[in-house]
C-alpha cells in the first residue's frame, strides 16, 4: 500500500456512528493516499487495486489511553518478575539479572504470592551489593533498592515513605516521594541508547496487539526541555500515533509545548497494592487510610489554571478520598457545569461510590480506566478484597454504572502495570467479576476507539472509519461484534494511514 487507491473487501467493516450512536457495518471501504475515501468498495471503479480481507474484520484502530512506554520496554524479558509466585522465585530471579552498573526488575506482586512472603530488598543486596539496583513493585507505587542505592540518593532524613526498622535503619522498601524519587533518578540516569530501544520494543509490540494510538505517560523528568527532547523522540520509536501526556500540573508547560493536555499521572493519591491510595474508611489489612499528596488549594489553583489556558488537565486518583478532593476542585472551578471547551480527565477512578459518579458524570470528566484491573485483582479473594473486604470491593472499577450514569470512559492497561493489550482490556471489560458492572462488546470497544479519539482531541481525523478519516485500521482474526464475544479474537494486522505497521 503506497499511498495510491485501493478498495478492501471480502469481510465486515465497522464504524462507530456518533450521530446515531450505534456501530454500522460495511462490506468494504475505498482507501485513496491514506484515507477513507468511500465506505463502498464498488466506488473504487474499474481497474483499481483490491484488497481482499479474506473474512477478516475491519475496525478503527484501537487506542491505549495509559501507557509508561520506556516502563514497557525496559521491563520485558528476564526483569519482568510478575511470574514470581513466592518470595524464593522472586529472590531467584533478581539473582539472576545481569550485573551491570544498573540492575532494574518489575512487576512482582506480592498479592499473588503463595507464601504469603513479602518483597524486601535482601536479594539485591545479596546479589549486587555494588550495583544501582531497583526491583518496582506491579503499580509502580513502591520499589525495594539496596544500600548502594539509598547512599546515591542521597535523600534527606524527612522525605516521606522511606521504611525504617525498630532501630530506625531504612528497609530499602521506598514508598509515596521516595519512591517516585527514586524511580525518576534511576531511570533519568540510563544512558538514552537503552532507553530510546526500549521505547522501539515496546512500541513494536503496541502495533503488534492493534494500539496504534498510544497516550504516553512522561513522568518526573527534570526540566521542561527534558520533556520537549522526550516528545520530540517519540516517532522515532515507531509509527504509533502519539499522544504525550506531561504529568506535571503546569498548564503552561503544555500550552508552551502545544499540546492540549496536560497531567495524566499527577498524584492525587497511591495505589492499592502499595497501600498507598486515600481511602475514607480504613484498609482492611494495614493500619491508615493511605495519602493524600496534594493539598485542596494546589489541586485547585491547577485546574482553574488549566480551564483558564484552555488546557484539558487530568490527575490520578485511585481511592474515594482522593476522588472527592478532585470533584470538589473541579466543582468549584467549573461552578458544577461541563467545561464548555475542556476535556478534563481522571485516570483510574477505581474506587467511587454512586454519589461520585454521578457527579463526575454532571461535570463531563472523562474517566481513563484500565479494565485488566479487575481482571487481575477484583475477583472474590484477590487483592482487593484482601485490602478492603468484599463490599468495597465489589463497587470497584465500575464500568457499568459509570455508562449508565452517562459518564464518557476511555480504555488503557497501565502497561507495564498491564499488558499493554487493548483486546485483552476490552475482554475484561465485558467479563467484569460483578455482571453489573460489565459493558456489552459495543461499548468495550467505543472505550478504545471513538471515544478514545475523542479523549486525544483527534475524533475528526481518526477514531472510526468514515470518509476523510485517516485509514487507521486493526484487521482482527474473529469478529467481536458479529459474534458478540472477544473470545477467541487476535489482531492480524495494523494500519495507519492505509499502511500495515504491524511488523516494522
Amino acid at each position: 500500500m503506497d499511498g495510491a487507491t485501493f478498495a478492501v473487501w471480502g469481510g465486515p467493516c465497522y464504524s462507530y456512528d456518533p450521530s446515531s450512536r450505534i456501530w454500522q457495518t460495511f462490506d468494504g471501504f475505498v482507501m485513496c493516499d491514506g484515507r477513507i475515501a468511500s465506505l463502498r468498495a464498488d466506488d473504487a471503479g474499474a481497474g483499481i487495486r483490491r484488497i481482499d480481507l479474506a473474512g477478516r474484520a475491519a475496525y478503527p484502530a484501537f487506542a491505549d489511553c495509559h501507557v509508561h512506554l520506556t516502563d514497557t520496554g525496559l521491563f520485558l524479558g528476564a526483569r519482568d518478575l510478575s511470574a514470581a509466585r513466592t518470595a524464593t522465585a522472586y529472590a531467584r530471579a533478581l539473582a539472576g539479572l545481569p550485573r551491570s552498573g544498573f540492575v532494574l526488575a518489575s512487576n512482582y506482586d506480592e498479592s499473588r504470592w503463595t507464601d504469603g512472603g513479602t518483597a524486601g530488598a535482601a536479594p539485591l543486596e545479596y546479589a549486587h551489593p555494588d550495583a544501582i539496583a531497583m526491583a518496582v513493585r506491579v503499580d509502580g507505587h513502591s520499589c525495594v533498592v539496596n544500600r548502594r542505592t539509598l547512599a546515591w540518593l542521597d535523600f534527606a532524613p524527612e522525605v516521606e515513605g522511606i521504611e525504617r526498622d525498630a532501630e530506625g535503619t531504612p528497609t530499602g522498601r521506598l514508598f509515596l516521594e521516595a519512591n517516585w524519587r527514586a524511580q525518576a533518578a534511576v531511570l533519568n540516569a540510563l544512558p538514552a541508547a537503552e532507553k530510546r530501544a526500549a521505547d522501539r520494543r515496546a512500541t513494536d509490540l503496541a502495533l503488534r496487539a492493534g494500539a496504534l494510538h498510544l497516550h504516553v505517560q512522561l513522568v518526573g523528568l527534570p526540566s521542561p526541555q527534558a520533556y520537549a527532547e522526550e516528545i520530540a523522540a517519540l516517532p522515532a520509536a515507531g509509527a504509533a500515533k502519539w499522544y504525550p501526556k506531561v504529568c506535571e500540573p503546569d498548564p503552561q508547560l503544555a500550552k508552551d509545548l502545544g499540546l492540549p493536555y496536560i497531567g495524566g499521572d499527577v498524584f492525587l493519591d497511591g495505589s492499592l497494592g502499595s497501600g498507598t491510595a486515600a481511602l475514607n474508611e480504613p484498609y482492611r489489612d494495614r493500619a491508615g487510610c493511605g495519602t493524600l499528596m496534594h493539598p485542596d488549594a494546589d489541586v485547585e489553583a491547577y485546574f482553574a489554571a488549566a480551564e483558564r489556558l484552555g488546557i484539558s488537565a487530568g490527575v490520578h486518583a485511585i481511592g474515594d478520598r482522593a476522588i472527592e478532593q478532585c470533584l470538589r476542585a473541579w466543582e468549584t472551578v467549573l461552578c458544577g457545569c461541563p467545561s464548555p471547551a475542556n476535556r478534563h480527565f481522571i485516570e483510574h477512578f477505581e474506587i467511587a461510590s454512586p454519589d461520585q459518579i454521578a457527579r463526575c458524570a454532571q461535570l463531563g470528566i472523562f474517566l481513563s480506566m484500565q479494565p485488566q484491573f479487575d481482571a487481575a485483582w477484583g475477583h472474590p479473594g484477590g487483592m482487593y478484597e484482601t485490602r478492603l473486604g468484599p463490599e468495597r470491593a465489589r463497587g470497584m472499577n465500575a464500568l457499568g454504572s459509570l455508562k449508565r450514569a452517562g459518564a464518557v470512559l476511555v480504555g488503557g492497561d497501565d502497561s507495564p502495570v498491564c499488558p499493554l493489550s487493548p483486546l485483552d482490556g476490552m475482554r475484561a471489560a465485558a467479563a467484569h467479576h460483578v455482571a453489573d458492572e460489565r459493558l456489552g462488546i459495543a461499548d468495550a470497544l467505543l472505550m478504545y476507539t471513538y471515544d478514545a479519539a475523542r479523549f486525544g482531541h483527534a475524533e475528526r481525523a481518526t477514531g472510526r472509519l468514515a470518509p476523510g478519516f485517516a485509514a487507521d485500521i486493526v484487521l482482527l482474526d474473529g469478529d467481536p461484534l458479529g459474534a458478540g464475544s472477544f473470545d477467541g479474537v487476535q489482531v492480524a494486522a495494523t494500519w495507519r494511514d492505509g499502511v500495515d505497521v504491524t511488523e516494522t
